[in-house]
């Protein structure tokens, strides 16, 4: 399900594939207007969406993770990289998660520390 460009990796962290929802906000006000994104992938240093847009290294966001029995996860995060996905209007995005906050950081670690226990759940079923 991921996709990132050969040689590239510079992920530091385990990375736990699922399907989630954000919203993603420009961080200043020359930035798009807020857009929706699937999340494919998460990991305690980072993200990687779906979306239709292709975003410029560098611009940073505000996302804004969705979860169905829990308070939202918003955290702020640099784009990485973002490359075409091949016969798709898609494109892959990379972001580097940077809390602005300890409550962001310790929010995000749970997030991922979640989907680590639900994916660890699932496979012993």
């Amino acid at each position: 399900m991921s996709q990132r460009k050969p040689n590239s990796d510079q992920r530091q962290h385990a990375r736990f594939e699922l399907l989630d929802y954000a919203l993603m906000e420009g961080h200043s006000d020359d930035q798009p207007a807020p857009q929706r994104a699937i999340i494919v992938d998460v990991s305690l240093g980072g993200l990687q969406i779906r979306s239709r847009t292709k975003f410029t290294h560098g611009d940073v966001f505000r996302l804004t993770v969705g979860r169905a029995d829990s308070t939202p996860v918003l955290i702020v995060a640099e784009v990485r990289y973002s490359i075409p996905i091949d016969e798709s209007d898609l494109y892959a995005t990379g972001f580097k998660v940077k809390p602005e906050d300890n409550e962001q950081r310790i929010n995000w670690v749970d997030y991922v520390h979640t989907v680590f226990q639900s994916q660890g759940e699932t496979l012993t079923y």
